[in-house]
């Protein structure tokens, strides 16, 4: 019988784990122990990666390899302080995330609801980033949804037809572009030709 591998180093995992916690709890290992549990996410990342990349069924893999790996990301960067003097660990987290949810999608065209948390979770990883550069982050959130949907409507699935997602799309484009400051003093001109040229439509309409 062929053995699973993965159990193996689950186990050592296993082991590893409660002899950290053991030695932190007789204060053996002190602020050391930060640098230990980095390795010991950085390893989870590496088992979850490993499986996802050499077996094709096990594509929820991904989802808490590249967490793990977020994560340590995190924690390498409060170490070391890779970027001073900005703030990027919440768009590195955010972003591995919604990496995942997109890889599952890649994996399994069928799995079409991925697309959804992915393009979320990409959209809040830009505002994390850039709300300390540009006052434009609501634009970024709901044109990075409207992004996500239209995707959703235009990607390749197995399984469903998916042209419904185009309705919030540009619900959502819309919102996102009345949300742009120097563009709003023109909606507010804008807006009321358009009501009045989809009412002569529907009356023209209506009178043929």
């Amino acid at each position: 019988m062929k053995k699973d591998q993965s159990r193996f180093i689950w186990g050592a995992l296993l082991i590893l784990a409660g002899i950290m916690f053991m030695l932190q709890e007789l204060n053996v290992l002190g602020n050391v122990f930060q640098y230990l549990w980095l390795l010991l996410m950085a390893a989870g990342a590496g088992v979850f990666l490993w499986i996802y990349f050499t077996k094709k069924d096990q594509w929820w893999s991904i989802i808490p390899g590249l967490t793990l790996l977020g994560l340590t990301l995190v924690g390498l960067e409060e170490i070391i302080n890779v970027f001073p003097g900005s703030d990027w660990t919440g768009a590195v987290f955010l972003g591995c995330i919604g990496l995942a949810f997109w890889l599952v999608y890649l994996r399994r065209r069928d799995q079409w609801w991925a697309i959804i948390p992915g393009g979320v979770l990409v959209t809040l990883a830009f505002v994390a980033g850039f709300e300390s550069v540009t006052p434009w982050t609501e634009v970024i959130f709901f044109l990075g949804m409207a992004a996500t949907f239209a995707l959703l409507g235009v990607l390749p699935n197995q399984s469903q037809d998916l042209r419904w997602a185009f309705i919030p799309a540009g619900i959502l484009m819309v919102i996102g572009i009345a949300a742009f400051a120097p563009l709003q003093s023109v909606i507010h001109v804008i807006w009321p030709v358009l009501l009045i040229a989809l009412g002569i439509i529907v009356l023209v309409r209506n009178w043929k």
